[in-house]
């Protein structure tokens, strides 16, 4: 069982009740492949134009995810601007819903949903159009917001080869992008692949090839680049890990794209100390805010790694490090 079905089982995020709103059609179809003493919500001012639908130039969305709900995790963090979220493809109804209650509480959300079906080649069939109606349904429910969310399909596809190729994931998004946009123009949708960071990086040369998942045809239709990423017995931060996916978009040609985190946490079983590697990751995060819009902290044991404790009350010293980001000028919720 894949750890987003796992999650999803536990019942990560809300899934409330059903409301859709229809809007009408737009178009047509076709088969081309340091710290302070502000607090979240940050105030509402007018927003300058962002790069992505929610995208507050020079801010950086922090969240979390829990094996719970938001409510609750932010009686131990304090407000949250982010909350991340796990749904399935025929869930949209439920996600609004969702999205709703964030956007009360001024946090954004970000949703990942898997392929309707979890079977060999359903990545293949989503990319011939056999899934049109059902990408029609899904970016009219959106439409019919009044703020946008995060979306992502099939993140980590690396993980689950078993449902077709990365040449055959790559059609998939495109074609889901491609209908979403021609039905709505993607209102209140910022799209967005989430690829694991190891595959970028060059001592994985054998497996990761992200190239294969990120041709030019998703690079150029993305909202931004997500990625998940833990820490590891490297010690390697943000500094050095996600600063390199940011040159794979540069040396590409797409400095114009910024990248996400969508999951992220660090444990004291690893060398070091875990909050002082929050904290220079964040400070990183920070200095490169032009390029860095939105990370979640992944607030749970469930599927962790042996030994690794993610929670963010591991320690009082990780938990402060967090708060304290939270409390970052940089830090922002929803506008």
């Amino acid at each position: 069982m894949q750890r987003r079905q796992f999650l999803s089982c536990l019942g990560w995020g809300m899934g409330l009740g059903a409301a859709t709103v229809a809007a009408p059609a737009v178009g047509s179809v076709t088969t081309r492949g340091a710290e302070t003493d502000i607090r979240l919500p940050s105030p509402r001012r007018a927003a300058a134009a962002g790069k992505w639908p929610g995208h507050r130039p020079g801010m950086i969305y922090l969240g979390l995810s829990a094996a719970g709900s938001v409510d609750s995790a932010e009686k131990t963090t304090g407000p949250v601007g982010l909350f991340r979220s796990f749904s399935h493809w025929g869930s949209a109804s439920n996600e609004a819903v969702e999205i709703r209650a964030n956007q009360a509480k001024g946090r954004l959300t970000w949703i990942s949903y898997d392929p309707p079906v979890s079977t060999s080649g359903i990545w293949a069939k989503i990319g011939s159009g056999a899934y049109d109606a059902d990408i029609r349904a899904r970016a009219q429910v959106y439409a019919g917001l009044s703020v946008p969310a995060i979306v992502t399909f099939s993140h980590e596809p690396q993980g689950d080869l078993q449902w077709g190729s990365p040449a055959n994931f790559a059609a998939a998004w495109t074609r889901i992008y491609d209908v979403w946009n021609a039905e709505t123009g993607l209102k209140n949708a910022a799209f967005v692949p989430i690829i694991g960071d190891w595959v970028f990086n060059p001592v994985n040369h054998k497996n990761g090839h992200p190239d294969e998942y990120l041709p030019s045809g998703v690079l150029s239709r993305m909202a931004f680049l997500g990625t998940d990423l833990y820490q590891n017995p490297s010690g390697q931060d943000y500094s050095i890990r996600l600063a390199r996916l940011i040159k794979f978009l540069d040396d590409r040609g797409r400095s114009d794209k910024m990248v996400g985190v969508g999951e992220t946490a660090c444990s004291d079983f690893y060398p070091g100390n875990a909050s002082d590697w929050w904290k220079r990751s964040w400070q990183w995060a920070v200095a490169h805010s032009s390029r860095v819009g939105a990370i979640s902290y992944f607030h749970s044991q469930n599927n962790s790694r042996p030994g690794a404790n993610w929670l963010l009350t591991e320690s009082a010293a990780k938990l402060n490090a967090y708060k304290a980001s939270l409390q970052s000028t940089v830090s922002c919720g929803l506008a």
